[in-house]
């Protein structure tokens, strides 16, 4: 595989992380600030920055498959913020 490629990946996996994991923090705040309609607010908001990067992320998979673990990940960590917030009220 070529480094540009994979380095092309990996800063976008990156990206996809660094947004989820403010995002996580600072919902979690904002809900045991009491504030869990901005709570909510603010992991859609981060769902919905994640997308064009998800997206080009896939097209980057396919260009050049590479088996990974990726969308299983992002799968439990969305699972986890959204069980997070709705857990500690």
């Amino acid at each position: 595989m070529n480094s540009q490629t994979e380095r092309t990946r990996l800063a976008w996996r990156r990206t996809i992380l660094a947004v989820l994991v403010v995002a996580g923090v600072g919902s979690i705040h904002l809900a045991l600030a009491g504030l869990l309609h901005l709570a909510v607010l603010a992991g859609v908001v981060a769902l919905i920055g994640c997308v064009p990067a998800a997206y080009r992320l896939n097209t980057l998979r396919q260009a050049h498959p590479v088996p990974t673990w990726e969308p299983a990940m992002l799968t439990v960590v969305g699972c986890l913020l959204a069980l997070s917030v709705l857990v500690n009220p």
